[in-house]
């Protein structure tokens, strides 16, 4: 890698990057709300290295497809994200065609979203924060708001889900046939967990790290 950070991170903006990172993986993956040792130094590593919050997590979606093709046995981690990560902190920085950056046409996607009545709220939010981020101060922050924006989403709906929770879980344990008898207990019901959540993800796929990153770096 071979990243130049203007400034170094003070502790504050350094803990609120480390926080919206360890927040989306645990809305994603479920289980521990905390990441390992291993992945707290390898985060703290790349953030002071310039990587942005937003190219981590589009990262970390990427990965997550991955694994909901091949249904990997183990945990979403950011260890296992490490390459994808590196890789996209090698792209050319985005760069707004003009002064202001802008998700107006990722706004009219949302818009025009289909959504449940219960998630009509969480939609007009995710909106309104979205068109509240000063696009002045450049591409990766007005992707890594947008993220921000995206994970309180993804919230709002994995909450709304609770009462199929039954459903969910018999949808992921059929996905999970395969593993039945390689897994233990224990870890295949962290693999169901993450499953369900996938399930839930899968109904509004506009709303993801990866979609932001891609309508940033492609305007």
């Amino acid at each position: 890698m071979s990243l130049t950070q203007p400034a170094p991170l003070d502790a504050t903006t350094l803990a609120a990057m480390a926080e919206e990172v360890r927040a989306y993986v645990v809305a994603t993956r479920g289980g521990a709300p905390f990441l390992s040792a291993a992945d707290g130094r390898l985060l703290v590593g790349w953030l002071e290295s310039g990587i942005s919050v937003a190219r981590i997590l589009a990262a970390v979606d990427e990965v997550a497809e991955k694994r909901r093709k091949k249904r990997s046995r183990g945990r979403l981690t950011l260890s296992a994200c490490k390459r994808s990560i590196e890789g996209k902190a090698a792209q050319t920085r985005p760069t707004a065609p003009t002064p202001n950056a802008s998700l107006s046409g990722y706004i009219d996607a949302l818009r025009g979203m289909e959504v449940s009545p219960a998630l009509e709220d969480a939609r007009g939010q995710l909106v309104r924060q979205i068109q509240g981020i000063d696009g002045s101060r450049g591409p990766e922050h007005l992707a890594t708001e947008a993220v921000v924006a995206v994970r309180h989403f993804q919230e709002a709906a994995w909450a709304q889900a609770q009462g199929q929770l039954e459903s969910l879980r018999k949808e992921a344990d059929q996905e999970l046939s395969a593993l039945k008898g390689v897994l233990t207990p224990q870890a295949m019901a962290s693999a169901i967990e993450e499953v369900c959540r996938d399930i839930v993800r899968r109904q509004t796929p506009l709303v993801s790290a990866s979609t932001v990153w891609d309508r940033v770096t492609s305007s």
